[in-house]
């Protein structure tokens, strides 16, 4: 299954903060992109809570900004399953290095609504595709 976690409308991306966020983990070897490297859904309540926690648990507050983690908390490949924490350049994150690689996961502070955007588009999708616990998926951006 595919969630297309970006919409673009002819030449107007409709969540820039979150595409840019979303390309450079992809770009920098996280999994998801592709079903040859998916992301794998969890349901676990304490799995999620711990993967956005060791993501973005830290974040500085800065108006009209939240924390993005990739890959998402609802997935069984966040921190919580090993590996490092990882940004860019321009996401306001200071003293957490860039880094590469296929375990960790990447933190970067996004337009508010981007941000929120993501988590329900996520959820319609995971009701409308019946995914489960352990589920296969990738984020794709179309």
């Amino acid at each position: 299954m595919e969630v297309d976690v970006v919409d673009t409308d002819r030449d107007h991306v409709s969540y820039p903060d979150l595409v840019s966020h979303v390309k450079r983990a992809q770009a920098s070897g996280l999994p998801g992109g592709s079903f040859k490297h998916p992301l794998t859904r969890t349901t676990n309540a304490q799995t999620i809570r711990d993967n956005r926690q060791k993501a973005c648990g830290d974040a500085p507050s800065i108006q009209g900004k939240s924390c993005d983690e990739y890959p998402i908390a609802t997935s069984k490949q966040g921190l919580s399953s090993g590996g490092t924490r990882r940004t860019f350049s321009g996401c306001d994150l200071p003293n957490i290095p860039s880094g590469s690689g296929p375990k960790g996961a990447s933190a970067c502070m996004i337009n508010r609504d981007d941000n929120s955007a993501q988590g329900g588009l996520n959820t319609q999708f995971f009701r409308s595709q019946r995914m489960l616990d352990g589920d296969p998926f990738q984020i794709r951006i179309s």
